[in-house]
């Protein structure tokens, strides 16, 4: 079963705490409030890459990478013709 991380937030209002957790998607409904032990809300967030899986952001294209590389290999294409 795979594990992600998931935000979470206390549903107690006096407690109201904001936690993350690295549970398996069938476990979400069990995940308690560390702090109080009282039920917990999922939350919507944008997914993040676990740093204990090894990878780094930086390793990942950007945008701007990969237009540049598509105008480098349409100048490559260019050049051939040119040269024909």
């Amino acid at each position: 079963m795979s594990r992600q991380i998931f935000e979470f937030r206390c549903a107690a209002d006096a407690c109201g705490l904001v936690f993350d957790e690295y549970v398996a998607y069938d476990d979400i409904p069990s995940v308690k409030c560390p702090s109080c032990a009282s039920d917990t809300v999922r939350q919507l967030c944008a997914p993040r890459i676990d740093p204990r899986l090894g990878l780094d952001s930086a390793s990942f294209p950007t945008m701007a990478d990969k237009w540049a590389r598509i105008r480098r290999q349409q100048a490559k294409i260019e050049s051939s013709r040119d040269s024909d």
